[in-house]
């Protein structure tokens, strides 16, 4: 009888949860296949959009962070511009994409770059229904500045980015090199 009550009562949560219209959801969300980015169209990828399960583990049974990141990633010596106080998505121009920059502006190809998050941080694994995107502002595409780097010659490129907030995903609207 116990146990009919319990189930009976963690399905009555679920259904109204499931029907409330609020801004969680129980289901975790999808992680994204990866995107390899040829930039110069020669067959080899430039750069990754690569999805990761984050966990940080709980300190109480009531708290801990679990999440999902879309990032993209270099290969070998080529760099992400990136601006210090508003990270990667900040570009609107493609003129400012210079070799040499000074700060705020640096160019990095140790990190990978965060585009578009999600996180929880509640032990019952309700899950916001929109993704964040790393940007202080919004708008309709994004632009990353890239710099491709190989034994001699440097490129300066750019990649044009769709990101859908309902779930994640990010696609590759345009790209180019200067």
């Amino acid at each position: 009888m116990k146990d009919c009550l319990i189930t009976l009562i963690g399905m009555s949560i679920l259904i109204f949860t499931s029907c409330s219209n609020n801004q969680f959801t129980i289901d975790m969300p999808i992680i994204h296949d990866s995107i390899e980015i040829d930039i110069d169209e020669d067959d080899i990828a430039d750069y990754k959009i690569r999805y990761s399960e984050l966990i940080v583990e709980p300190l109480t049974l009531s708290d801990g962070v679990e999440g999902i990141a879309g990032l993209l990633q270099p290969y070998g010596e080529n760099e992400i511009l990136r601006h210090r106080e508003e990270g990667s998505l900040f570009l609107r121009k493609l003129e400012e994409i210079e070799e040499n920059v000074v700060e705020p502006l640096k160019w990095r190809n140790t990190f990978s770059r965060t585009i578009v998050s999600i996180v929880t941080i509640n032990a019952e694994g309700e899950w916001p229904n929109k993704w964040d995107i790393n940007s202080n502002s919004e708008h309709s595409t994004y632009f990353f500045g890239l710099k491709m780097v190989s034994v001699n010659v440097v490129q300066l490129a750019w990649v044009e980015i769709d990101i859908n907030t309902n779930n994640g995903s990010v696609s590759i609207v345009d790209k180019g090199i200067l």
